[in-house]
Order: C-alpha cells, then sequence, then structure tokens
C-alpha cells in the first residue's frame, strides 16, 4: 500500500512540475510600466496576452497554444511579454478600455512606448498563431503598417486583400467592409470569382438580400467552379440567418419573404443536408400558417429533431408549440407528445420550458394569442367584431416575462378576453414593433393597447398587474373600443 502511495504521490509531483515547465515557457511582465522599461532596455516589442479566465478560447489559448516549447521559444526570442487578467484587475479594466479589447482570445503586439502596431482576435493553433505574429512584427505586414499605407492612399488590389484579412483579423469591421466594398467595386469581373476574392466577397456577402449577397446567387455556377460547395453553403446560411425569426414567430408570417427564400434555396444545384432541412423548416412555417397542424407535425417530426443547427435553436423552435392554441386535440395530444419524448433527460431551465410548453397545449384556459401580423389581427377582429389586444413586450422586460407566465394563462383573463379581443403579442424591438412602437408611442413595458379596426389606438395601459385587474382595465378599454366604433360609422 506504501509503494502505490509512492507511485500516485510521484506522479502528482510530476504533473505538477509539467505545468509549472509549460508555465515557464513565456517569462511574463505583470504590469505594462515594467512591459515598457524592459521593451526600451532590449528594444523589443511587447507581446500583451490579454487574458480573461471565463472565455473558453483565451484560456485554451493560454493554457495550451501559448505553452508549446517551439511558440514559447520565438515569442521569448523577440518579444518582451506582458499577461495581465483584463476583468479581475484594476489595471487590466483600464487597459482593456485604453486599447479596445472587448472580445476574447485576444492579443496584441505593442512598441517600445505602449502603442498597438497589430491585433490578434481569437484563438488558433501554434504555427498560424506564429504566423500572425510574424505578420505583426513587419511594418509592411502589421495592422498600424498597412492602415498607414492605406490612409496615405494605398489602393492597389493587391495590397487590399492582405490589409483585409488583417483588419479581419482584428476585428476592425468598419474598415473591413470598406476595404472589402473598395476591391470587389475595383476588381475585374473575372477576378471575382478567384479564391483571393472570395474571402472578401463571402465576408461581405453574408447578409440576405445586400448587393454582395445577390451577386453571388446569381453568378453561383461560376463561384462554385473556382471555390467549391463553400458557395452554396453560404447562400443557405445567410437565407437561414434571414428566415430564423419568422420561424420562430419572432416576425410574422410574411409570404414574400418566405417565398423567396424558398425559390431561391429550390433552385440551388446542391442536396446538402443544410439545404434539405432549410426547405422543411419553410414548409413548417408555411403550414403552421395554414393552420394544417396534422401535416405540419408530420415534417416537424421528421426535420425538428435532427436539425443542424444545433440544440438551441431546436429547443427554441419545439416550446413554439405551446402557443398553437388553435390546434384540434388530437393535433395537441400528438404535440404534447412530441414534447414529452424530447424532453427526456433535460434539466434545468430547458425542462421547466418543454414541460410548460405542453402545459400549455392541455390545461391552457388563458388568453389565446395570435401568431400572425397585426393586419391579420386587424382582419379576424373586423370580421368577428372584436377589438385588438395588444401586448407590447421586449425579451429583456421581467415584468412582461411574470405577465406571460402568470396573468395571461389565467382561466379568469381567458374568459374574459377571448370572447371579445383579437389578442397579438409584440415584440418592440424586433420585427413590424419597432416602427409601431414609435407611431403608438410605447415608452415603458409591458404596455397594454386596445385597438379599433383601423389600428388606431383607443386604450392604453401599462405594467405588471394581476389578472382580476387586468380585465378591470380592459373593461373600460372596450367601452372606449365601442364608442370608438360608432364615432367611425357615424
Amino acid at each position: 500500500m506504501r509503494n502505490v502511495f509512492v507511485v500516485v504521490l510521484c506522479f502528482w509531483v510530476a504533473t505538477v512540475w509539467a505545468k509549472e515547465e509549460k508555465r515557464e515557457g513565456i517569462r511574463y511582465c505583470t504590469t505594462l510600466e515594467e512591459a515598457v522599461r524592459q521593451a526600451k532596455r532590449e528594444h523589443k516589442p511587447i507581446f500583451f496576452n490579454c487574458y480573461a479566465d471565463w472565455a473558453i478560447a483565451s484560456v485554451l489559448m493560454d493554457s495550451v497554444v501559448l505553452a508549446e516549447p517551439e511558440l514559447a521559444s520565438f515569442i521569448g526570442k523577440h518579444f518582451v511579454s506582458l499577461r495581465m487578467d483584463m476583468a479581475k484587475t484594476e489595471e487590466g479594466r483600464k487597459l482593456a478600455a485604453r486599447y479596445g479589447v472587448k472580445y476574447f482570445a485576444h492579443f496584441l503586439i505593442l512598441d517600445e512606448q505602449g502603442e498597438v502596431q497589430h491585433r490578434i482576435v481569437g484563438g488558433s493553433k501554434a504555427q498560424e498563431f506564429r504566423k500572425k505574429l510574424e505578420q505583426g512584427l513587419n511594418p509592411k505586414t502589421s495592422l498600424v503598417g498597412m492602415t498607414r499605407r492605406y490612409e496615405k492612399g494605398e489602393r492597389r488590389l493587391n495590397f487590399l486583400a492582405p490589409y483585409a484579412e488583417v483588419l479581419d483579423l482584428a476585428n476592425e469591421h468598419e474598415r473591413y467592409r470598406e476595404v472589402g466594398d473598395y476591391y470587389l467595386q475595383h476588381a475585374k469581373a473575372s477576378d471575382l470569382y478567384l479564391p483571393v476574392s472570395w474571402k472578401l466577397l463571402a465576408k461581405q456577402g453574408r447578409q440576405y438580400g445586400s448587393e454582395w449577397f445577390d451577386f453571388i446567387y446569381a453568378h453561383r455556377e461560376k463561384l462554385i467552379r473556382a471555390n467549391g460547395e463553400a458557395v452554396n453553403d453560404l447562400i443557405v446560411q445567410s437565407a437561414f440567418r434571414q428566415f430564423c425569426p419568422y420561424l420562430l414567430l419572432e416576425k410574422p408570417y410574411d409570404p414574400v419573404v418566405i417565398g423567396g427564400i424558398e425559390r431561391k434555396i429550390s433552385a440551388l444545384d446542391t442536396n446538402s443536408l443544410a439545404r434539405r432541412q432549410l426547405l422543411g423548416l419553410c414548409r413548417i412555417t408555411n403550414l403552421r400558417q395554414e393552420k394544417r397542424y396534422a401535416e405540419m407535425l408530420d415534417v416537424w417530426e421528421e426535420v425538428v429533431p435532427v436539425l443542424s443547427g444545433g440544440e438551441k435553436l431546436r429547443r427554441r423552435l419545439d416550446v413554439t408549440l405551446g402557443l398553437l392554441q388553435e390546434m384540434g386535440e388530437s393535433e395537441k395530444q400528438r404535440a404534447v407528445a412530441y414534447l414529452n419524448r424530447q424532453k427526456e433527460g433535460m434539466k434545468g431551465i430547458s425542462l421547466e420550458r418543454y414541460t410548460q410548453a405542453a402545459r400549455d397545449l392541455v390545461d391552457y384556459q388563458g388568453i389565446v394569442f395570435e401568431t400572425g401580423s397585426l393586419q391579420e389581427a386587424l382582419d379576424k377582429a373586423r370580421t368577428e367584431n372584436k377589438a385588438v389586444f395588444v401586448d407590447c413586450y421586449t425579451s429583456w422586460c421581467g415584468p412582461c416575462k411574470m405577465m406571460s407566465a402568470r396573468v395571461f394563462p389565467d382561466k379568469l383573463a381567458g374568459d374574459f378576453f377571448n370572447p371579445r379581443f383579437v389578442s397579438i403579442k409584440m415584440d418592440m424591438e424586433k420585427g413590424e414593433g419597432k416602427e409601431l412602437s414609435g407611431r403608438w408611442g410605447v415608452t415603458a413595458f409591458p404596455t397594454y393597447l386596445v385597438l379599433n379596426d383601423r389600428g388606431e389606438v383607443v386604450y392604453s395601459s401599462r405594467g405588471y398587474i394581476p389578472a382580476t385587474e387586468l380585465v378591470e382595465r380592459m373593461k373600460e378599454g372596450l367601452e372606449k373600443w365601442k364608442n370608438s366604433m360608432k364615432t367611425n360609422k357615424n
């Protein structure tokens, strides 16, 4: 037993020593003042490891990549090194503000006076990271050196392409867009299809419907011949980002937008999983809008559980099933069974959300909210001779969440609202909510509005209130709606 203990102890000591040896690979100064003094004495630039122990990329770079002996030796030979926790120390916080350090992993090359010469944002393997450092050591390829040339009027395309890469590495987004646009607008048409141009084109064309996205889509066949499937991948990803708010009911259904996405993606000459899944999600959105819920669930059960967009997206989409109160009983039971299958093994907030979505479908007796646009709600209200109730909320508003969780599901509220109102929720920071917020004068959340059939506000109230008080206030709102309707008829 004693021998076993000795072996374990030796192994533990060896492990600790190994870690310490790695730690000693780069000898760091602990203050900028110390690093500047040493840099002036040795006539070397400063390698500044802007560390954050909460950022995984920063921790991995610090403990794994920078610990590799060859890289550590290169840094020791060419730099004076400084390492500082940018959040936990007072000096670190001051330097983060001074140098604009917002994202991690983050590394700076400073001159002997402590001024930024080069910036590297993000992690990479040791060999690639060394190349980035070498780039920063050369005035012709460093961020500051290339920026000086650009500001003096250098606009040759063989300079702009590598300069854009340096800007991208440094997270200099505005200047990157400026340089990228200039390059793409002045390059020969034939050169735009080449791999050297594709990096810029792909960055500038990420936004669905932008000038460069439309160029990529229109010339995709030539681009694919030179750059491969990355072209189709970018088109699908851009379209999905545009589509996602409609899928998650964050924006009201728009047949023009969704139909356009379907047509573009259907026309792609690829059978990739991402393309098939996006078309499946478009089908779900259309069937949901048409209230063909049984067919919607057929596609849902086939597509959603295997979504390649990640577990978070899948879960956000699944819980929207709880909002579809107009489903028939058999469809609700099917949706509940699906949610129960999907939540197996879940814990925490995800389990709570799935459970609540299933409960909403089975036991929900509260206010039924429409999932379409404001115009659709107005049309329905006009047909059914009802007022329109609008819950104006934001995603960050605590009282808004409490109203949705505690008050709107209350049977008392449901019994009063559902026969008298067409109800709709609207995020005032997304989609049409942005424009309507100003038109309606909504400045606090939650705000509750009663609209007439013209979409005019006839009553307004706000704040967290229990179901009994909400009903009392909306009785007053209903009277004002009736008076408004009489006035309009006259």
